[in-house]
C-alpha cells in the first residue's frame, strides 16, 4: 500500500510540473534532478520483499559468484556484496536501484524535451516494474535508453559501448545490437504504418516467425527459443501463460496498437518538435509487432516486447503536438499512465 501511495504522489507531483512549465529549460533542471533523487531515495527504502521476484534475487545474489552463466554484472556485484557489505542482499538491490534510475533520468534528459511529463510516464509504467522486480532488465533498459542517441547520430562506438554494457546486465538486450540498422528516415512511414495490421493478420491466418528465427546461427538465440518453447508448452505448470492460452488481441496490446498507429499518422508534425520520434516510433512498433509475430513462444513475445516498449516513456508524450491545443492532448499520456498504474496495482501489487 505504502509503494501506491508513494507512487500516486510522485506521478501527481510530475503531472503538476509537467502542465505547469510544459518544455523543461536549463532553470528547471535542478527541479527535475532534485525530482530524480527523491524518486531515489524512496525507492530504496520502500519495502519490496513482497513483490514478484525478491526471493529469487536474494538467491541470485548469493549465488551468482558461483553461477558464471548468469550475466557478468549480476556475478561481479554479488562479489562486491560479499566483500563489503558482508553479503547483505539488501546493498545489491541498491546497486540495481541507483544504475536503473539515474542512467534513466539521464536518457530522459538527452532525449526528451517534455522530461517531466516523460518522467511521469516512467513512474507510473515502469518504476515499479524495472527498478523493484526485473532490476536486471530496468538496467538494461536504461543504458538501451542511452544508446538511442548515438544510434540517431550514427555514432557506431558509442552505440556499441552502451548495447554491450546492457547486455552485461541482462543478456535480453541482445535485442539492441539489430536496431542499428534501423534510421530516422521518413521515406519508409507507410511501410512501418502498415507493418502492425499486416502482423495481426498473419497471426490471424497461424503464420509464425518463429520458424525462421531457428534458422539463425547463434546458439544463444537457438537455446533460448527452445527454452521458450518449452515453457509455452508447459507454462500452465509454472505459472505462466501457454501457446495455446496467448491472446495478442487484448485491450491492452490494441491500446498500444492505436496509439502507434494515431502518431504514424501525424509524425511530420510530432518530429518537428522531437528529432528523436521517428526512430523511437519504429522501436516502438517494432516492440508491438513482435507480440503478433512470435505466438508460439508468448513468454519471449511479451518480454521482447516489454524491453523495446521503453522507448515509450520518451514517445508517448510527444502525442501533445498532434494538435495546436497541447493542454488538452495532456489528457492521452496522463490517461495512459493512470492505465499503467492501474495495470501496475493488480499484476504485481494485488490491491
Amino acid at each position: 500500500m505504502a509503494i501506491l501511495f508513494v507512487l500516486l504522489c510522485l506521478f501527481s507531483w510530475t503531472i503538476f510540473l509537467s502542465f505547469v512549465w510544459g518544455e523543461i529549460q536549463y532553470k528547471h533542471d535542478i527541479v527535475f534532478f532534485c525530482t530524480g533523487i527523491v524518486l531515489i531515495v524512496l525507492s530504496i527504502f520502500l519495502d519490496k520483499t513482497e513483490l514478484p521476484d525478491y526471493e529469487q534475487y536474494v538467491v541470485y545474489f548469493r549465488i551468482a559468484g558461483d553461477k558464471l552463466s548468469l550475466e557478468p554484472t549480476l556475478v561481479f556485484l554479488s562479489y562486491l556484496i560479499r566483500i563489503f557489505f558482508n553479503n547483505e542482499v539488501f546493498w545489491g538491490f541498491v546497486l540495481y536501484l541507483l544504475f536503473g534510475v539515474t542512467v534513466k533520468l539521464v536518457a530522459i534528459k538527452r532525449l526528451s524535451n517534455l522530461c517531466f511529463l516523460s518522467l511521469s510516464f516512467y513512474i507510473s509504467s515502469y518504476w515499479i516494474y524495472h527498478e523493484m522486480i526485473q532490476i536486471r532488465a530496468g538496467v538494461a533498459s536504461a543504458f538501451f535508453l542511452m544508446s538511442l542517441k548515438p544510434l540517431y547520430e550514427r555514432k557506431l562506438k558509442y552505440f556499441l559501448i552502451y548495447a554491450l554494457i546492457a547486455i552485461s546486465f541482462h543478456y535480453s538486450a541482445i535485442l539492441i545490437l539489430p536496431l542499428w540498422f534501423l534510421n530516422s528516415s521518413l521515406k519508409n512511414r507507410v511501410f512501418y504504418t502498415l507493418l502492425i495490421p499486416i502482423c495481426m493478420l498473419l497471426y490471424v491466418l497461424h503464420l509464425d516467425f518463429i520458424t525462421l528465427l531457428r534458422y539463425l546461427p547463434v546458439p544463444y538465440i537457438q537455446n533460448k527459443i527452445e527454452t521458450y518453447t518449452m515453457i509455452a508448452q508447459i507454462g500452465s505448470n509454472r505459472g505462466l501463460i501457454t501457446a495455446d492460452e496467448y491472446n495478442p488481441f487484448i485491450t491492452w496490446y490494441l491500446l498500444k496498437a492505436v496509439i502507434a498507429l494515431l502518431m504514424w499518422f501525424n509524425i511530420k508534425r510530432i518530429s518537428i518538435h522531437n528529432q528523436y520520434a521517428v526512430l523511437l516510433l519504429k522501436i516502438y512498433t517494432i516492440g508491438i509487432v513482435i507480440l503478433w509475430c512470435l505466438p508460439s513462444i508468448p513468454v519471449a513475445a511479451t518480454r521482447c516486447s516489454e524491453f523495446l516498449s521503453i522507448v515509450q516513456i520518451v514517445l508517448i508524450p510527444l502525442v501533445i503536438y498532434i494538435a495546436n491545443q497541447r493542454r488538452v492532448l495532456y489528457v492521452i499520456p496522463i490517461l495512459y499512465g493512470i492505465a499503467w498504474i492501474y495495470w501496475n496495482t493488480f499484476s504485481f501489487l494485488h490491491i
